[in-house]
């Protein structure tokens, strides 16, 4: 299955939407996206993964890099979703303890817009 994303700006907020699955073919072009994001100034961003279907290690490794490099860059990302085989994979893997999560992505933009005063998630 094929990756769809569509980049908006939410409040001043970076906010990458995710639909389908996340494996070794598709991650490529989410660190792309994410990369492209980051280089054009938007260090605050959210991955709205609530319509992706499956992810795996390829995925939180694109994840992975592009937290730090958001954080080094002033910012942070936060993750979206509310699936419970995701939630199962961040869990396993300890990730629900290092990327700023939420189940909806009002509050993860909200959370972001605060990133902005200088008090992103350690």
């Amino acid at each position: 299955m094929e990756v769809q994303l569509q980049r908006r700006i939410v409040n001043g907020v970076a906010v990458l939407d995710v639909a389908g699955e996340l494996d070794i073919y598709t991650s490529p072009k989410l660190k792309t996206a994410i990369q492209d994001l980051i280089s054009e100034g938007h260090a605050r961003l959210v991955v709205n993964l609530l319509k992706t279907t499956y992810l795996d290690s390829t995925a939180l490794s694109v994840l992975t890099a592009a937290l730090k490099q958001a954080r080094e860059n002033g910012g942070d990302l936060a993750v979206v979703y509310n699936q419970p085989q995701i939630e199962k994979i961040f869990s396993i893997t300890g990730l629900h303890d290092v990327f700023p999560v939420f189940h909806a992505e009002g509050d993860a933009v909200n959370a972001a817009r605060s990133w902005a005063k200088g008090s992103p998630k350690a």
